[in-house]
């Protein structure tokens, strides 16, 4: 009879680890501005034309991963807007119109009307990973992000690149995903900052402070 309730408890214990187990769900993650700080607007911000960011990853498809406890347990995050091209342009456009700047969207290669910018903002995603770990009690939250930026003055066609990075770390006892897309929104808030920190508005452009 022992030997019964041993089968019996192994069996079920094996039933629980596969049932745990897996490569988990895929799931579409957005990003939150909830905790991208408010901005001080540019005085006099020329006009800006965003022409969608580049994707130059190895791979396109995923923007994060979730490890549950059980390790075998593995959730993908993917970009909510279609891709990471067309989630991180969103969040440019935003956080530009956030800071004072008018802002129109043009297509990749597209020259806007005269009328309607001053300078072409463009770009590459170089790197860009969100991840979740949990824990024994904990879940250990992790974004970061790296973006090559390029400026281009109409006025006087003067083109400048920059590269700009940003990483936010957190911890939470309970784990929601809109807590990884708020982390993911201060990351790339946090590169958008030090890209303005880095650029001076000189008569309807945007200038290098290095230049100066």
């Amino acid at each position: 009879m022992r030997h019964v309730v041993v089968f019996v408890i192994l069996g079920m214990t094996m039933l629980m680890l596969s049932g745990c187990g897996g490569t988990g769900q895929t799931i579409p993650m957005a990003v939150d501005l909830k905790n991208v700080p408010d901005l001080p607007p540019v005085k006099n911000a020329p006009r800006v034309a965003v022409s969608p960011f580049k994707d130059v990853r190895a791979d396109k498809t995923a923007i994060g991963r979730h490890q549950h406890y059980i390790e075998t347990t593995v959730d993908r995050l993917v970009p909510a807007e279609g891709s990471a091209e067309d989630q991180i342009t969103k969040f440019v456009v935003q956080y530009l119109k956030e800071a004072g700047f008018p802002v129109v969207v043009v297509p990749p290669g597209a020259q806007p009307a005269a009328d309607n910018a001053d300078v072409i903002m463009t770009g590459e995603i170089e790197s860009y990973w969100n991840e979740a770990v949990s824990r024994l009690g904990r879940t250990e939250l992790s974004s970061k992000n790296r973006l090559r930026i390029k400026l281009t003055n109409l006025k006087d066609s003067t083109t400048t690149f920059t590269t700009v990075a940003g990483e936010a770390n957190t911890k939470v006892v309970t784990f929601e995903p809109s807590d990884l897309a708020q982390l993911d929104g201060e990351a790339l808030g946090e590169s958008l900052a030090r890209f303005l920190a880095d650029f001076t508005v000189v008569d309807r452009s945007l200038k290098s402070k290095r230049e100066g």
